[in-house]
C-alpha cells in the first residue's frame, strides 16, 4: 500500500463506529484528505492526540483505493489555549470550517493552508490580537485566495474609479463597493476607515491591527464569504 507523508491541520473529526474517528485534514500539497484514525478512542492509544480537531503536524497515511488510514503523525502543535476561551475557540471552529467548505481533495492548498496557520496561531497566542477582527481580517484574506478578492477601487457593477473621500456602498451580490449611481437596498455602507483597513489588510496580510468597527465587517464580510461559497457556516451564527 502507498503512503503518503504531509504536514497538516484537522479541521474537523467525527466519531466512527466504537473507537475511531474519521478526520478532515488540511494538507498544502493533498488539499482535503479524509482520513481514518482506526481506534484512537481506545485507552492509551497513540493515534488521539493527533486525532483531534486544530492539530497541526506531520501525517503519516497509508492509502488503499479511495480510502486512507492514519499511520502516525508527530505532532507541531495543538494551539491547546483556544479550548480554555470559548469564544476565540468559536473563531478557530468557523476558520476550520471555511476551509473545509472551500478546499477540495487533491488540489494544492499552500496559500490557504498558510493562511489557516497564522490564524490559529494568532487566535492561539497572540493576546493582543483581537479575536473578531482577526476572524474578520481571516474572512477577507480567504476571500483573496479563493478567488474573490472584493472591488475597493472600481464600481463592482460599471467599473468607474471611486471617490472613497465619505466612504461607499458594498454591494455583496456584485462583489464589492459600488458608486452612488449603481448603489442598491443590497448594498451596506462602508467607512472611510472600513475601507482603509480592508485596502491595508489585503496589501498586509494577516496581522493584529485595530479596527474599531469589526463587528460590522465581519456581518458583510461573512454574507460576502458565505454566499460565495453556496453554504452557510452554522457556526457563524454564534458570532460576533
Amino acid at each position: 500500500m502507498p503512503s503518503i507523508t504531509t504536514p497538516g491541520i484537522v479541521l474537523r473529526y467525527a466519531n466512527y463506529r466504537d473507537h475511531d474517528r474519521m478526520l478532515t485534514i488540511l494538507s498544502p500539497r493533498y488539499g482535503k484528505l479524509d482520513v481514518l484514525s482506526r481506534g484512537c478512542r481506545r485507552p492509551k492509544s497513540a493515534l488521539m492526540p493527533a486525532s483531534e480537531l486544530f492539530v497541526y503536524g506531520e501525517f503519516v497515511c497509508y492509502q488503499q483505493n479511495d480510502h486512507a488510514t492514519l499511520s502516525s503523525c508527530t505532532i507541531s502543535d495543538t494551539f491547546y489555549p483556544l479550548r480554555l476561551d470559548p469564544y476565540r475557540l468559536t473563531c478557530a471552529s468557523y476558520l476550520s470550517a471555511l476551509c473545509a467548505a472551500a478546499v477540495q481533495p487533491g488540489e494544492e492548498s499552500a496559500e490557504l493552508y498558510a493562511l489557516l496557520l497564522k490564524g490559529l496561531y494568532y487566535l492561539s497566542y497572540e493576546k493582543d490580537a483581537d479575536a473578531l477582527e482577526t476572524t474578520t481580517a481571516f474572512l477577507l484574506l480567504f476571500a483573496d485566495v479563493i478567488g474573490y478578492r472584493p472591488r475597493l477601487s472600481r464600481c463592482a457593477h460599471c467599473r468607474t474609479p471611486l471617490d472613497l473621500a465619505n466612504g461607499a456602498p458594498f454591494d455583496i451580490a456584485a462583489g464589492g463597493l459600488c458608486c452612488p449611481m449603481c448603489a442598491s437596498r443590497s448594498t451596506f455602507r462602508m467607512s472611510v476607515e472600513d475601507i482603509k483597513w480592508m485596502s491595508e489588510t489585503i496589501r498586509s496580510g494577516l496581522k493584529p491591527q485595530k479596527n474599531t468597527g469589526a463587528g460590522t465587517l465581519f456581518d458583510v464580510l461573512r454574507r460576502y464569504v458565505e454566499m460565495r461559497l453556496e453554504t452557510p457556516i452554522k457556526v457563524s451564527k454564534l458570532l460576533p
